[in-house]
């Protein structure tokens, strides 16, 4: 296991204005994330778990606080600056797929590499042998529309996997999926800790949680936007 610190929040809040005034989403919020870590992020809906996420890959400033991305404090950095970091190092697992209508299945996955300079038979490769990993090889050339809600996600994970990122940021990546295809994006995910991923999954499941937790690093609970428990390793 590297020590090695990939991500760094530091007494991090972060609010936003609501009809009745500032809403707290996220108080007073401290976590490190070592590389090839595999971190779960529990809580009910509404505990801000998608709020941390967005603030853990830069997609949103904290309100206070310091947060440090790749030893770089995100303040310090433009927003073509974080965009660059995101593509190229991380991969996002939404819980609602994002995928582009007017594209196949293969056109999707393949999204990403797109602006890199990489042969295009790579990238049809690399895509191709992601969708035969989950299993839609067979469906390559169909569009979003055609697919299940399942389906659809497990596109949606291929595309996030296709550029090899350092960090796999899930959120609820199985909360639409049947039992089947839950296990297949689980084993995925476990398996790319395996190959030296830092993974961050956040779910509002208390069972997935308690089927995970071995696996975990760090397991945090979030209510109301506070770390309710926290759990680690033992010698972290």
């Amino acid at each position: 296991m590297s020590d090695e610190l990939l991500i760094e929040l530091i007494n991090v809040k972060k609010e936003y204005s609501g009809k009745k005034g500032r809403v707290k989403a996220i108080s007073d919020l401290n976590l490190k994330i070592a590389r090839k870590e595999f971190i779960i992020i529990g809580g009910p809906s509404g505990a801000g778990k998608t709020t941390l996420l967005n603030l853990i890959a830069g997609l949103d400033r904290p309100t206070q606080g310091e947060i440090i991305l790749f030893r770089r404090n995100i303040r310090d950095l433009d927003e073509e600056e974080l965009a660059k970091i995101r593509q190229e190092k991380i991969g996002f697992i939404f819980q609602f797929f994002n995928l582009i209508d007017n594209l196949t299945v293969l056109e999707n996955v393949m999204t990403p590499l797109i602006p890199r300079n990489i042969p295009e038979e790579e990238i049809v490769a690399r895509a191709e042998e992601l969708l035969s990993d989950l299993g839609l090889i067979g469906k390559k050339n169909r569009f979003p529309r055609e697919l299940s809600g399942g389906e659809q996600q497990r596109v949606a994970i291929a595309r996030a996997l296709i550029t090899d990122p350092e960090i796999i940021i899930a959120d609820e990546p199985i909360a639409q999926l049947d039992e089947k295809a839950g296990k297949i994006v689980i084993d995925l995910l476990l398996n790319a800790k395996k190959r030296g991923k830092t993974i961050i999954l956040a779910t509002a499941s208390q069972s997935l949680v308690d089927s995970l937790k071995k696996n975990a690093d760090k397991v945090i609970w979030l209510e109301r936007g506070k770390v309710m428990n926290k759990t680690e390793k033992k010698g972290k």
